[in-house]
């Protein structure tokens, strides 16, 4: 039996980051859907069936950003990963994240040529 295909949904607004998280992380094993801030990923969020099993979110984004979207999903009780990827954390962000238990926090210091 083949088993279903991890689904992840990055929320990112920059589109060059999009396509690359895309491009890493699409395949066989996954599939991945994009959301440009933490508005559209709540719509996307809420009109699935199947929940998406990782949220790969930005920080700073237009409308709802990162940490507000994180607030969102935990009172949705949502149970899925939650990796938050920025290059823009304070102190109080990462604690607030903290608090929220996300799953991990990663830095954008890469350079995309």
């Amino acid at each position: 039996m083949m088993k279903a295909p991890l689904q992840i949904l990055t929320v990112e607004d920059e589109n060059a980051v999009a396509q690359i998280l895309a491009l890493v992380l699409g395949g066989p094993t996954a599939k991945v859907t994009r959301a440009v801030d933490g508005w559209e990923a709540l719509m996307k969020i809420g009109a699935r069936e199947r929940p998406f099993d990782l949220v790969i979110t930005d920080h700073r984004m237009p409308r709802v950003g990162g940490l507000d979207l994180v607030r969102r999903l935990r009172v949705r009780k949502y149970d899925g990963k939650i990796l938050v990827l920025s290059a823009h954390l304070s102190d109080e962000d990462i604690q607030a994240y903290e608090d929220l238990k996300v799953d991990m926090m990663m830095s954008k210091g890469f350079d995309i040529i």
